[in-house]
């Protein structure tokens, strides 16, 4: 990881995407493949309980890892041979049913899966304190602004609710792709399920029991719409975060004054102007959310995979998405932190709001409001 993705990212991400984890993972996957052989007797019990022990105890030296992988062209093979070595009288037994597609597919999932949680958790937060403002501010006068001029009268509750439904629209979103696409991956080495064979039904069902994952009806070695449309979820959650972003940094301009980032020593200030106080939550949302459209153009483009195994498509797709999650985790946690504390102006409001014509606030609002207020409600309830 370089320094600059570190500070783009949260430690939890970090964590769930470090080279260790991502090599844990794909242990766990091979400690599943060799429970789920054992229950249909591809292997004994005993190997099946001397893998999974040696999965989940064993540390691997990961640079020699990565050098046999450039040699070999995939992690799985220098992964198997360590694994194999490590349980030298069940050698014979490592990695049977699988190949290596499965094992990465497979290990991505569970990363996606831990990952989402803590996105899910910061947009949470969002959504939470958007509703507190919605409601705190719901009768706030503010100045409406359009094509970044003075429209009509608004509130700053009604701003803080748009906020709020985009939020719960993006949370809901990622939870529906998350159910689609956070499948098992387990084919054999060309999608057909040759080794458990006619006991493929029960082989499967026990691979995706191992790992709490759903069975999906066929491999999807190919078949990456599912994924493709995650990760669109997920850039559109960073986006959201890019806007709330942009408005607050809008919003905080000295000649608007209307609100601020919440202050904290180190925070805001310049290398070479002490009077600033810059928006520094608020850029590292647009940054993030200006870097999404790259990795969702590669995972789309990954789609246009070739026969039952693709050549180059699926091992870009792996390479750009633990940068994709690292991204969006900084951009949504950087408004995760901003939102509770954010300092808002309601005199400052009131005063830009006197230098134009006299308009009356529209009656809809606060029906809008609760609208934004009721949704975010029935989804924490729903998700509970």
């Amino acid at each position: 990881m370089t320094l600059a993705e570190e500070i783009a990212s949260t430690p939890a991400m970090q964590g769930v995407f470090s080279p260790y984890a991502t090599v844990q993972a794909m242990l766990d996957v091979e400690a599943a493949l060799a429970r789920a052989g054992a229950s249909i007797d591809l292997l004994p019990s005993e190997s099946a309980r001397a893998i999974a022990v040696a999965c989940g105890s064993q540390r691997i030296d990961l640079s020699q890892l990565a050098a046999s992988s450039r040699h070999a062209g995939t992690l799985v093979i220098p992964l198997v041979q360590w694994l194999q070595a490590a349980v030298p009288d069940h050698a014979k037994f490592v990695h049977i049913g699988g190949t290596s597609q499965d094992i990465i597919d497979t290990g991505l999932v569970l990363q996606l899966r831990a990952g989402i949680l803590h996105l899910q958790a910061d947009l949470g937060s969002i959504a939470h304190a958007a509703a507190h403002l919605a409601q705190t501010y719901a009768a706030a006068k503010m100045v409406g602004r359009t094509l970044l001029q003075a429209a009509l009268p608004a509130t700053f509750g009604l701003k803080a609710a748009n906020w709020l439904a985009a939020v719960t629209d993006s949370r809901r979103a990622i939870a529906q792709a998350a159910r689609d696409a956070l499948r098992l991956q387990c084919g054999g080495a060309a999608g057909t399920l040759d080794v458990p064979g006619e006991q493929a039904t029960a082989f499967v069902q026990a691979f995706g029991a191992a790992l709490s994952l759903p069975v999906p009806v066929l491999p999807w070695h190919t078949s990456r719409a599912p994924l493709a449309r995650l990760a669109v979820a997920i850039a559109g959650a960073v986006g959201v975060a890019g806007k709330i972003g942009t408005d607050i940094a809008l919003l905080m301009q000295p000649e608007i004054g209307e609100a601020a980032e919440p202050a904290a020593p180190g925070r805001g200030g310049s290398s070479a102007m002490a009077h600033k106080r810059n928006p520094t939550l608020s850029i590292a949302a647009r940054a993030a959310a200006t870097r999404m459209p790259g990795y969702i153009a590669t995972l789309l483009a990954a789609q246009d995979q070739e026969h039952e195994r693709a050549a180059g498509a699926w091992q870009a797709e792996a390479a750009t998405w633990p940068a994709l999650m690292l991204c969006a985790s900084g951009g949504i946690a950087a408004i995760a932190e901003a939102l509770p504390g954010l300092e808002v102006f309601t005199p400052r409001m009131a005063k830009n709001l006197s230098l134009l014509p006299d308009a009356q606030l529209s009656p809809a609002i606060p029906g809008m409001i609760a609208q934004a207020l009721a949704d975010h409600h029935a989804f924490a309830s729903d998700a509970a």
